[in-house]
């Protein structure tokens, strides 16, 4: 199955990519797509609530990227510094309870039974 969005749909509205992160989103967009297709596999190619998620996590990654290993950050130029705290450092895809709730997908594991062979 294809993947939700393209690269052209992350930097639509945002902003454009340089070449090495239009491969980084490439593979980000891929490995999101399969996430949500093995938890959803019935969803249409142009679900827009899946082309919504793929879009919002891949902006994160790559935003957060140029942070990779910090929990913080500080930048001073002249007179201003502008810092922060990530939220999540170090990660990559991050899908949030919200997430699940627009794809509609359980957070909570469903039982799975078992009574061994059933060999009389």
């Amino acid at each position: 199955m294809a993947d939700f969005v393209n690269t052209d749909d992350i930097e639509s509205g945002w902003r454009p990519l340089t070449s090495t992160e239009k491969i980084w989103a490439e593979q980000l967009i891929a490995s999101a797509s399969k996430w949500i297709r093995n938890r959803k596999p019935d969803l249409a190619e142009d679900d827009p609530d899946a082309q919504f998620v793929v879009i919002e996590v891949v902006r994160a990654a790559l935003t957060a990227a140029k942070y990779a290993g910090h929990a913080s950050y500080a930048k001073t130029v002249g007179g201003v510094t502008r810092s922060g705290t990530l939220v999540n450092p170090g990660r990559s895809l991050v899908f949030t309870e919200f997430h699940y709730q627009l794809l509609g997908i359980s957070q909570v594991a469903a039982p799975k039974f078992t009574f061994g062979d059933c060999h009389e």
